[in-house]
Parts: structure tokens; C-alpha cells; sequence
């Protein structure tokens, strides 16, 4: 997709279903949360800029923690999720910001301690001309903290329910690696030529692998089936081919042997991407 497509498309009920996943999403990220955190490392009277804030999740943490002497901006391209995050923001009490911008092109403000982002950074069209972008908001020494995810036969979340349903599914010509999308950021030498390439320094890739949530409760299987059924790889899918009904009975059945003690679970991976301006 393009940056207008990703614009449209985030616009739409897709942006809205996001939002009633909102608690589901940020449960199953836990653990990428928490390293991402640790990672960005924010401190007292920082001005921080969240990149693909969604629902406002990691900048209402940053403005926390970075106290009325600071400041935390989210910028993401949905109405919908910034209309949540705001409400959060107002529950919460936060004086965090939210403002409805592509940030591979804003540049209202500059200065910026610490830039982070939990996958808001692979689905720019021109990531190196956003990274440049993101590279001239830093202030001088500025930190650059996002997460991205590994290749996808890492990530169980995504390949079980597509292998699952893939005799149900039309044949699909195959997809450019490289294209914007959830797994662009897959080849972490690539990230790193994108960002040295941008004036990044001081680069950094870890590993994290986790394991995602997808479903609990009383029912965790149907919990499980319906995560799958409205985000991922498999959600667009499943409507597009227009087989829900065929499509809950075979993920109930795939996602069946990862049940353990009332949970859910399916293997994630990300990298933890440092940098310094």
C-alpha cells in the first residue's frame, strides 16, 4: 500500500475494529510493551514523539513518566483509534497529545529526546525518506526506539491461521517482501542500511521472542477464533473470501493444541531497534 492507501484503509471499519480490540491488543503486546519501555528508557521533562500511536497505549506510558516538565505527542494517520486514544487521554488525566499526521512528511515541532514506535514504522512508502524525516525531529543525541517484527515464520500469530484456512483461500500472486506491510522490517541488515543511510547512529538490533495472548476466559478457544478473526493476516483474508463460518470451525481446531491453563498463546518474535540521532 501506499501512504494514501494505508491512510484510507486505517479510516476505515478496519480503524474502528481496532478500537474495539483496544484492551485485547495491548494485553497480547505485553511483553513487547515492557521491553519497548525499557528499551526508550523515558525520563522527567523529555519531549517524546510516538510514532503509529494507535489507541495511545506506549504514549500515555511515556507521558507518565516524563511528568508535566515533558511532553508526549502520538501521531498516527487513524481517526478512530486517535479519537480512543484522546479519550483515554481525558480519563486518565494525561496532557499527552494526539495529532492526525503521516509522520513520514510532519514536522510541526523538532527537538524531539526520544522517537519510539511499537509497529507504527514499517508501512511507510518510502521508509528511508521517513526515517530522514524522523532523523531531522530529533534533537542532537536523540533517541530512536521501535519495534518491528521478524520474519514471519517467527510468528506463529500470523502463519497458523493463514495455513490453516489456505485451502480455503484464493491463490494470491506473491508479495513483495519489501513492501509495506507488518513484516517490511523483517531483515534487520536492510533496517540498518535504511537508517544509517537516514544519519542514524549507534544502531542496535535485539531479539525478543514472546509468546501472544489470543484468547482466555471462559472460552478461550472462541476467544481465540474471534482475536484471529478480526485482526491479522487471516481477518482480511477470511472477509474478503467471504468463509466465516467455515473459517471459525478450522482456526478452533488449529489453535486447539496451543491451549494451556485456560490460555492462548502463539510465538511472537520482534527486534528491539536502537538508535541515536
Amino acid at each position: 500500500m501506499s501512504n494514501a492507501e494505508q491512510i484510507e484503509y486505517w479510516n476505515s471499519k478496519v480503524g474502528e475494529t481496532w478500537v474495539l480490540m483496544q484492551e485485547r491488543m495491548d494485553l497480547a503486546l505485553t511483553p513487547v510493551t515492557s521491553a519497548l519501555l525499557a528499551a526508550a528508557a523515558p525520563q522527567p521533562g523529555e519531549l517524546v514523539l510516538d510514532i503509529g500511536c494507535g489507541a495511545g497505549e506506549t504514549t500515555l506510558a511515556m507521558d507518565a513518566v516524563v511528568g508535566e516538565g515533558g511532553h508526549a505527542i502520538g501521531l498516527d494517520v487513524s481517526e478512530p483509534l486517535l479519537a480512543r486514544a484522546r479519550e483515554r487521554a481525558a480519563a486518565l488525566l494525561s496532557e499527552a497529545e494526539f495529532i492526525a499526521a503521516d509522520a513520514a512528511t510532519w514536522a510541526e515541532e523538532t527537538g524531539f529526546d526520544l522517537i519510539l514506535s511499537r509497529f507504527g514504522v514499517m508501512f511507510f512508502n518510502d521508509p528511508g525518506a521517513a526515517f530522514a524525516n524522523l532523523h531531522a525531529l530529533a534533537a542532537p543525541g536523540g533517541r530512536l526506539v521501535f519495534a518491528c517484527w521478524q520474519p514471519a515464520a517467527r510468528n506463529l500469530w500470523a502463519t497458523l491461521p493463514m495455513t490453516a484456512l489456505a485451502h480455503l483461500l484464493p491463490a494470491n500472486p506473491p508479495i513483495d517482501p519489501l513492501a509495506p506491510g507488518p513484516f517490511a522490517f523483517a531483515d534487520a541488515a536492510r533496517v540498518a542500511t535504511l537508517l544509517e543511510a537516514a544519519g542514524w547512529q549507534d544502531l542496535a538490533f535485539h531479539s525478543l521472542p514472546f509468546e501472544m495472548l489470543v484468547g482466555e476466559g471462559d472460552d478461550p478457544i472462541a476467544s481465540a477464533v474471534q482475536f484471529n478473526m478480526r485482526i491479522g493476516p487471516a481477518a482480511k483474508a477470511v472477509r474478503e473470501a467471504g468463509i466465516g463460518d467455515a473459517a471459525k470451525t478450522i482456526l478452533a481446531e488449529a489453535l486447539q493444541p496451543h491451549l494451556h491453563d485456560g490460555q492462548v498463546r502463539l510465538a511472537g518474535a520482534i527486534w528491539l531497534v536502537t538508535a541515536r540521532a
